[in-house]
Parts: C-alpha cells; sequence; structure tokens
C-alpha cells in the first residue's frame, strides 16, 4: 500500500515539474509586466508544492521494504536536487525583464498603443494585486487540504501497518503455544517410551528367569525317571 502511495506521490510531482519546466523555458521569456509577475507568483507557489510533494515522498521511502526501498532512494534524491535547480531558475527569471524582442516591442511600440498598454497595465496590476491575494489565499487553502489529505491517507496506512502487525504477532503467538504444546506432548510420550522400555526389560528377565527354572526342572523330571529306571532294571 506504501508503494502506491509513493507512485501516486512521483506521478503528481512528474507531471508539476514538466509544468514548471514548460513555463520556465517557453512561457516566462515571452512575457512582460503584470503577466509575468503573475506567471512568477504562480511558478513559485507550484515550487512549494513540489518540494512538498519531494518531501512527502522522502517520508513515504522510511515506510518502503527491500528492493522497492533501494530503487526509490536515488529519485528522491534527484528529486530534491531538481527542486533546489528549479528554485535557483526561477530567481534569474524573476530578476529579469523578459526577452530581448518582447521588451523593445513594449518600449518601442506607437504612441497610441503605449498609451494604451500603460492604461491597461496600471488598471491590469491593481486587479493583479487583489488577484494575487485571493490566489494566495486559494493555494494556501489548497496546499492545506492536499497536506490534510495526505496526512489522512499516511495515518490510513499506518493503521493498516499496525492491524497487519498485530495480525502477524497473534500468528506467531499462535504458533509458539502450538510449538509448546507438541514439545510437551514429545516429553510426555518419550516418558511413556521409558516406562515401557523398563517394563519391557522387566518382562524379559523374568522370561529368562521362568525359562531357566522350567529347564531347570525338566531336567530333575528326566534324571529322576532315569534313576527309577535303572534302580529297576538293576534289581
Amino acid at each position: 500500500m506504501s508503494s502506491e502511495l509513493f507512485d501516486s506521490y512521483e506521478a503528481e510531482y512528474g507531471s508539476l515539474s514538466d509544468a514548471i519546466r514548460q513555463r520556465l523555458d517557453s512561457a516566462l521569456p515571452e512575457l512582460v509586466g503584470a503577466e509575468r509577475r503573475s506567471a512568477l507568483s504562480e511558478t513559485e507557489r507550484e515550487l512549494t508544492e513540489l518540494h512538498e510533494l519531494a518531501e512527502q515522498m522522502g517520508m513515504e521511502l522510511l515506510t518502503l521494504q527491500g528492493p522497492t526501498r533501494s530503487r526509490a532512494a536515488p529519485r528522491v534524491r534527484q528529486y530534491k536536487a531538481e527542486v533546489e535547480r528549479l528554485r535557483r531558475e526561477v530567481r534569474k527569471a524573476a530578476q529579469g525583464l523578459g526577452n530581448y524582442e518582447s521588451n523593445r516591442r513594449a518600449l518601442l511600440g506607437d504612441t497610441a498603443g503605449a498609451g494604451r498598454l500603460a492604461a491597461q497595465d496600471l488598471s491590469a496590476e491593481e486587479s493583479l494585486l487583489d488577484g494575487d491575494h485571493r490566489t494566495r489565499l486559494l493555494s494556501g487553502n489548497e496546499r492545506l487540504l492536499r497536506g490534510s489529505q495526505r496526512l489522512q491517507e499516511s495515518h490510513r496506512v499506518a493503521m493498516e501497518t499496525e492491524a497487519v502487525g498485530a495480525s502477524i504477532l497473534n500468528d506467531l503467538r499462535s504458533q509458539r503455544e502450538q510449538i509448546v504444546n507438541t514439545r510437551d506432548t514429545l516429553m510426555q510420550a518419550d516418558a511413556h517410551i521409558d516406562r515401557s522400555q523398563r517394563t519391557l526389560r522387566t518382562m524379559t528377565r523374568r522370561l529368562l528367569t521362568n525359562k531357566m527354572i522350567t529347564t531347570g526342572l525338566i531336567v530333575v523330571g528326566v534324571s529322576l525317571v532315569l534313576l527309577i529306571l535303572y534302580i529297576k532294571l538293576t534289581r
């Protein structure tokens, strides 16, 4: 079960990492002004979530066993290093102003267009402040919700693991009782065998004694018969 949870975190990490990488490589270089700031804010929020996913995978790594854990550990280290690389790239992007062509179009456009763009940019910037505030609140709520769900999932996995452990302990206790009972039975059987061997040895001795007595009586009887015959024949 922990392996399935780790795989789900890894899949979510991959899709989010690809989205950040695509924005850094394609979208951000073409953006200026309010749109650029909004994109950078969204990227930083996603980076925070990406970092949380990497940390969560590091926690789930402790629940994995054997070869699965050995294969997953290098990937987790790679993910954490990738988060740091992306964070540095975002900082560098935040210090820039977009690519040369975008800046040239923004600075050298026609006067009327520049006036309209300035007015639109001012209005967009004012709305962006409110939008950024709402976005931060919503993203914060989303992160809290996802964190709560992950904690609940981890708690469920821990409870399942505890139940499995308790079941294993009960099985081991039952097997121990069976082994103890078997040992006691074997000891009793061994005691019975010893008594039977002693009884057989006693019976064997008695049989030999009776055989010797019987043989002696036969010899005495035959001797008496021969003696009587001899006496009668000699008279």
